[in-house]
């Protein structure tokens, strides 16, 4: 019972009281009126009306008070319940799992609990006042949260969703507001006549943020799986999948795909078992048979696409366990046509490489960098043994058949494959045998990875002994060859150097004769003069030849004494001066001045190279030319250059130099000469110590260098 109807009732005690007091009063004035008149009758009535009155209002106070005890005993409960219930609603206001306020209609905060306080940085209790409009979104608020109050004041509840909420710290969430319409209190305030409201916050920025995961995640799981099926369809795999309860088999697309199958064609064991090739079908069937046990399988099977294409199918599969028992085997097939089709070309260059090595002799050795381990073929096994230890180096293994010196010529060719990628090729020479030369051929490739680290060099060796007997065989027949070509070639460049000569002896000694013979014999002395020079001519022809004779033979004697190259040259200088004012060309003899420089040499063989160099620059020079010659110490040497302004020469002609009898050209220049003296002079020079060197321009002219040996000090 509540306290208003409490007071109504009290009300109406009171109500009969005063009637009780009345019907007093009333008793009093009637049997005073009727003593008046006598009428003790009527008396006696209006006593008995005022006790019967009397009675019945006693007895109705009597219940009204009876009932007034049993209400304000009730009230009292009433009213401890109350507490009892408002105790536990704030119990459960402050432990709700939400963030809670309580908000009057026009949303100032009355109240909220401690995850209110935590959320929305929020005093629990405070004296200033604070409104909602403050937490929400300005938007939001007009627009959606006001509607919300107002349609909790009609209905009792209202829910939004995905509302713009201001936390702790600024922190903006988004978040679900429930807005519920509390009971009207016993005293309401003038603000609170149009309710109080239970306001719920929940924040869903987590579960948003969860949401946009797991939408981020379905959308990556739809591409994993469509990269999957790309990946499935590029390697050429299908799926398939056997349910034992329910026994039901399903294929995959990329399966479907490869064996070409219809899409209505129903998925069973036996029809895969049918586009096996018919001597696999007891195989992938006793492999089935065997994964319903809980074993895996890998194996090779012939099979025929629905259109009749060959296929060669790698099939592997393994049993999913559940609780100790095989609920379905899963599998795939992967087509490996392509690659039988090349294991099988490579099996068969591989065979057709063993005959091959066999044939021709050739061992193969393979040296693994990474686990440090050589191994030899059974081909080069039997050539030169085993390599020894398993851990030994390919320069290592190979040193004990090598001469001493060929080790560093293997390991200097080994570390450029090495460490330049280089191929590997080099001839090694092996110890005689017999008196006979033995040569190992070695070839090989370094094998890197991505970053270039060498993981392991392959290569091969033969006997290529008879190779090299091959070549001697042909460098002496073809040196014989040469040679008959240079016999021929000096007969006949030296029947007409010496046919030349010759002619002009026996012309004139034919004339004398026959003025002798008339009787006109008269001495005309440049007749003679004509004679000496064809007679010293070929003198100088005859020598030049028995010098090259004696050179090819080694008969060349030099003895090395330490000689002034500047006297030499200015002893050298006159026999040619002659020549050069005859030709119109200057000689300088600079380089004959200054200190001594000594150098090693003979001094025979010096002056012969000097005369011919300076004659060469002379003869092949120009008129109103130069030569010049130059004496300096370069390097530890001493060089004499001889530099004239001459024709020069082409690099095609300065290939030919240094060959005996070969004038490049020059024969038909009219300038007289043999073509030995650059041969002779090298040779010359080459068995002192020295070195001779040529450069030459067309039209601008040559310079000749011949280093020589310093001599010894003291």
């Amino acid at each position: 019972m509540s306290s208003k109807v409490l007071k109504q009732r009290v009300q109406a005690r009171d109500r009969l009281l005063l009637q009780a007091e009345g019907v007093g009063q009333l008793l009093d004035e009637q049997l005073l009126a009727a003593i008046a008149r006598g009428d003790l009758s009527h008396v006696e009535a209006a006593a008995r009306r005022h006790d019967a009155r009397l009675s019945e209002l006693t007895e109705d106070l009597r219940i009204y008070q009876a009932e007034l005890h049993a209400q304000a005993d009730e009230l009292q409960a009433s009213q401890l319940r109350t507490e009892a219930m408002v105790q536990r609603f704030a119990a459960l206001f402050a432990g709700m799992p939400v963030a809670c306020v309580i908000v009057t209609f026009n949303g100032r905060l009355l109240e909220c609990n401690g995850l209110a306080s935590s959320l929305l940085n929020l005093p629990q209790r405070t004296a200033s006042a604070t409104f909602l409009h403050r937490l929400v979104d300005s938007a939001d608020y007009q627009d959606r949260v006001r509607p919300a109050f107002h349609e909790a004041q009609a209905r009792s509840s209202s829910a939004l969703e995905g509302v713009g909420f201001f936390g702790d710290g600024g922190r903006r969430f988004t978040g679900d507001l429930f807005i519920s319409r509390l009971p009207a209190a016993a005293e309401e305030s003038p603000e609170d006549e149009l309710g109080q409201y239970l306001c719920a916050v929940i924040d869903r920025t987590e579960h948003l943020q969860d949401l946009q995961a797991l939408a981020a995640s379905e959308v990556a799981l739809r591409r994993s799986e469509a990269f999957l099926a790309e990946s499935a369809r590029l390697a050429r795999v299908g799926g398939w999948e056997l349910t034992l309860r329910p026994y039901v088999l399903r294929w995959s697309t990329q399966l479907r795909q490869m064996l070409e199958l219809p899409a209505d064609n129903t998925a069973t064991l036996e029809a895969t078992l049918a586009r096996c090739a018919p001597y696999d079908r007891k195989l992938l069937a006793g492999a089935v048979a065997r994964a319903k046990l809980g074993q895996p399988f890998e194996i090779e099977l012939d099979m025929v696409s629905a259109t009749g294409r060959p296929l060669r199918v790698l099939a592997v599969g393994s049993a999913e366990l559940s609780e100790q028992r095989v609920v379905r085997v899963l599998g795939a097939f992967q087509d490996i046509t392509s690659q039988h089709q090349v294991r099988r070309q490579l099996g068969e260059l591989t065979e057709r490489l063993a005959i091959a090595n066999e044939a021709g002799g050739i061992g193969v050795w393979d040296w693994n960098l990474v686990e440090g381990t050589l191994d030899f073929d059974p081909r080069l096994c039997e050539m030169l043994g085993p390599p020894g230890a398993s851990n030994v180096t390919l320069v290592q293994a190979l040193a004990p058949h090598l001469m001493p010196d060929e080790a560093a010529h293997l390991e200097a060719a080994l570390h450029l494959a090495l460490t330049c990628l280089d191929p590997l090729n080099v001839e090694l020479r092996r110890p005689d045998h017999g008196g006979v030369e033995r040569w190992l051929h070695v070839t090989g490739r370094a094998h890197a990875d991505p970053h270039g680290k060498v993981l392991r060099v392959i290569g091969c060796a033969w006997d290529s002994s008879p190779e090299h007997e091959a070549l001697r065989l042909l460098a002496a027949k073809e040196a014989a060859e040469t040679a008959n070509l240079a016999k021929s070639a000096f007969l006949s460049r030296m029947s007409h150097e010496l046919r030349t000569p010759l002619n002009a002896v026996l012309g004139f000694a034919q004339l004398m004769r026959l003025e002798a013979e008339a009787g006109d014999l008269v001495m005309k002395p440049h007749r003679v003069t004509l004679i000496e020079s064809a007679a010293r001519h070929l003198l100088e022809l005859v020598n030049e030849v028995l010098d090259v004779s004696r050179i090819e033979s080694g008969h060349v004697e030099v003895r090395l004494l330490p000689l002034d190259l500047r006297r030499s040259l200015a002893e050298a200088l006159p026999m040619v001066q002659g020549q050069a004012e005859r030709l119109g060309v200057a000689l300088d003899a600079g380089a004959c001045e200054g200190e001594p420089c000594m150098v090693l040499g003979d001094r025979l063989r010096l002056r012969e190279v000097l005369i011919n160099l300076v004659s060469n620059a002379v003869k092949y020079n120009v008129p109103g030319g130069r030569v010049e010659c130059r004496i300096e110490r370069v390097d530890g040497g001493v060089e004499l250059s001889v530099t004239d302004t001459g024709v020069g020469m082409s690099e095609a002609q300065q290939a030919e130099l240094f060959q005996p009898f070969n004038r490049v050209g020059a024969e038909k220049s009219g300038i007289e000469g043999s073509g030995m003296g650059l041969f002779v002079s090298r040779r010359f020079v080459e068995l002192m110590g020295g070195q001779v060197r040529l450069v030459s321009t067309p039209q601008q002219g040559t310079t000749v260098t011949v280093r020589l040996q310093p001599a010894p000090a003291g």
